[in-house]
């Protein structure tokens, strides 16, 4: 029992970020699977990479959905964009660590 609960506790300091969280946008649609791909990457990731997910439904913008309705899953950081389609866990960690 004792063992357990200091390997738990090991698990969570590791898992524990140090340092700011970012925050980065997902752009996406409702019934998107390639938004919805890209939202569980960045969940994985963001088990390495402190981040904070904000989720941005394209269609209650006209102007968000006029320049990204082609390109969904889109994601934004600072002023970086990163087409977000089929990319693994890997590529997306480094483009958000750069």
């Amino acid at each position: 029992m004792r063992g357990d609960l200091r390997r738990a506790l090991a698990l969570v300091r590791k898992r524990t970020h140090r340092g700011p969280r970012r925050t980065v946008r997902l752009l996406e649609k409702p019934d998107c699977g390639l938004c919805a791909e890209a939202y569980r990457t960045l969940r994985r990731v963001s088990l390495d990479v402190p981040l904070e997910i904000e989720r941005v439904d394209i269609t209650e913008d006209a102007a968000l959905f006029d320049r990204y309705a082609l390109r969904i899953p889109v994601l934004v950081l600072d002023e970086r964009e990163l087409d977000a389609a089929g990319l693994d866990d890997s590529e997306v960690a480094r483009w958000l660590r750069e």
